[in-house]
């Protein structure tokens, strides 16, 4: 494996691959207001207790903190509040360099102890963070003025896709978050281009301009209205008219409605995807032939057309062509004589096979688990029951691993790093659907610790490899990641896992 000897600077490769219409046109305006419904709100604003994604809480936890850092289409890295991360010894050391003369909102002075206080509450099994996979890497952290030097407990190449994918992107004053909950919530203070106004539950957070931003220029909104809605058709029908700017998507069927209609689609090319994840601790999935069976049994253009209306993709590798780390290698495909084969050597052998897939109590999950029941119901020797479960129930037997199938095995990423080696590593907290594979492992690590290029593609080409072998997951569709927009705002851009970056947005619209 290589180690560069010089230092070395990473960036999340293949990440925000952005693509979008123009919007608005001419130079920025500054002044104006921009309203954007989220998908979620946030439960509290601890960053900590957020998620930076398209679907959670990206939105307001990048106009509150802003970002230390942002991946580019390049694969190059934006960085904002941070100047620079580097490593000269592979990935174990990494010295994390912030803009001179930082300021939270509230004029205080910004540093690196404020950062190692943030990674290190992340870190912090009681806090409960998501990102907390992402700090637990973390083992020593020095700050020094503007400067923190941190060690990794072991190398990983591309650590800087662990910040810039999870809330460690998002930095709050210390002093503000140990007053508690309650009353950072009433007056949450970091470091992004707006500051909180008001915020009524349930209904709008109003955020205005931070004048002490980074960025003397921006933001250009004096302020940015946030609302939620679960209801993606809703959320469009509001924009469409023109009750509110911006919405968050994860429907590539309204996404194209959206555009039928003059929106402007601004969506993320992710790899990976939302998947079914078949348990391999216990019958009938620990047997290799029951999965390779039920990946084979379901056509997933069919599965597309009844729960997406024909709009999924439907992900054939692991990596899209954008990545610099596709491969050819596809997934599994179907197969209805290959299945049925199995599923009468399987009965044969003593092992029919018979499990229940847990949906979730969404319109989208259910749907998904009724085509996979129905057409598993057209083989013989096959037995696939659907249980619906409200949201505690159900992330309480994923979280436990008694399901047999559930819409729970899927990765989303842009840079492989970390998500792929937490969810497929054997021994990972976050291998949900048990796979373990000695060569699987050995290409995880190898694509984690070396800064060749060309030698962490052909680590994760065997990746791409293992798993059309093993066939953990059945993956039904592409994530997606997006934000449809009025033709009168421009300058919003998604990074990440389809974080929306609101500094530099802007409207025409008075």
């Amino acid at each position: 494996m290589a180690v560069m000897a010089t230092a070395l600077v990473l960036s999340a490769c293949g990440g925000g691959d952005a693509e979008s219409g123009e919007g608005a046109s001419g130079d920025p305006v500054a002044g104006g207001s921009l309203s954007l419904i989220q998908m979620t709100e946030p439960r509290i604003l601890d960053p900590a207790a957020m998620t930076s994604n398209w679907s959670g809480n990206g939105p307001a936890g990048n106009a509150l903190y802003g970002t230390l850092m942002a991946d580019k289409p390049d694969g190059s890295f934006d960085y904002v509040l941070a100047k620079s991360l580097k490593s000269d010894d592979g990935g174990k050391t990494w010295v994390l360099t912030l803009q001179d003369g930082l300021t939270f909102s509230d004029g205080s002075p910004m540093d690196a102890e404020d950062v190692a206080f943030n990674w290190t509450r992340i870190k912090d099994p009681q806090v409960g963070s998501s990102s907390r996979a992402n700090a637990a890497y973390l083992d020593k952290l020095t700050p020094d003025g503007q400067v923190l030097t941190f060690t990794l407990t072991e190398p990983i190449t591309n650590y800087g896709s662990a910040i810039v994918f999870s809330s460690m992107n998002w930095i709050a004053k210390p002093e503000a978050l140990q007053a508690g909950p309650a009353a950072f919530d009433k007056n949450p203070i970091g470091a992004g281009p707006f500051v909180m106004d008001s915020w009524t539950r349930g209904g709008k957070m109003v955020l205005k301009k931070n004048t002490n931003y980074v960025d003397p220029k921006l933001p250009y909104l004096d302020q940015l209205v946030l609302s939620a809605n679960g209801d993606e058709g809703q959320r469009f029908s509001t924009v469409e008219s023109g009750g509110a700017d911006a919405t968050m998507s994860s429907s590539a069927a309204f996404l194209k409605r959206g555009e039928d209609n003059g929106l402007i689609a601004l969506s993320q090319g992710l790899n990976g995807g939302i998947g079914m994840a078949l348990n391999n601790r216990f019958a009938p999935f620990d047997d290799p032939r029951a999965r390779e069976a039920v990946v084979k049994a379901v056509d997933l253009e069919a599965v597309s057309d009844a729960a997406y209306e024909g709009e999924a993709i439907v992900p054939k590798t692991l990596f899209t062509k954008k990545s610099p780390f596709y491969t050819d290698v596809e997934f599994t495909g179907y197969d209805k004589a290959g299945a049925q084969k199995l599923f009468d050597e399987l009965a044969a052998d003593g092992k029919p096979v018979k499990f229940t897939i847990t949906a979730y109590q969404t319109s989208e999950s259910k749907r998904v688990g009724e085509a996979f029941q129905a057409q598993l119901a057209g083989y013989k020797n096959v037995d696939a029951k659907l249980e619906v479960l409200d949201f505690p129930a159900a992330i309480a037997k994923t979280n436990n691993r008694e399901f047999q199938m559930s819409p729970v095995g899927g990765i989303t990423f842009s840079d492989p790093e970390l998500t792929v080696y937490e969810a497929l590593y054997s021994t990972s907290a976050g291998n949900v659907t048990g796979i373990k594979d000695a060569q699987l492992d050995a290409a995880l690590k190898a694509g984690r610790t070396t800064a060749d290029p060309e030698e962490r593609k052909a680590a994760y080409k065997i990746v791409s490899e293992r798993i059309a072998a093993l066939n953990p997951t059945v993956w039904y569709t592409r994530s997606v990641a997006a934000l449809a927009h009025s033709k009168d705002v421009a300058g919003l851009v998604l990074y990440g896992s389809g974080s929306p970056r609101v500094d530099g947005a802007w409207t025409t619209k008075k």
